[in-house]
């Protein structure tokens, strides 16, 4: 309905926004990375509780994988994870998630 009343999209409406309230416009960014961050990192941690155990199998851990990346989507600069699916490669992409987690938590959480 709005839409139509303003007749401008979404991309016009950032790109005003961005050119005329700036310090809004982040602030917006920032509380929509807190609120995705919040919402995604319990059901990321518990998918790499399973991500790296020694006898899991190569489709399950693409799965996993998978829905890491997913996940992960919505978060800035998310981590490029191994694309293989050995145990080690696991292990690391787990080290590298938990470190990105922590970074994003310290950046806009505790803001």
């Amino acid at each position: 309905m709005w839409k139509e009343i303003l007749k401008i999209d979404m991309e016009e409406a950032r790109r005003l926004g961005d050119k005329y309230a700036p310090e809004d416009m982040e602030e917006a960014r920032i509380e929509e990375i807190r609120a995705n961050f919040t919402k995604v990192k319990p059901t990321i941690l518990k998918i790499l509780e399973g991500y790296t155990l020694p006898d899991l199998e190569g489709m399950d851990s693409r799965s996993l994988r998978s829905i890491l990346v997913s996940l992960m989507r919505g978060l800035p600069n998310a981590p490029r994870l191994y694309g293989s699916h050995s145990l080690k490669a696991r292990k690391q992409n787990k080290e590298m998630i938990e470190d990105y987690l922590d970074d994003l938590e310290l950046e806009y959480l505790r803001r």
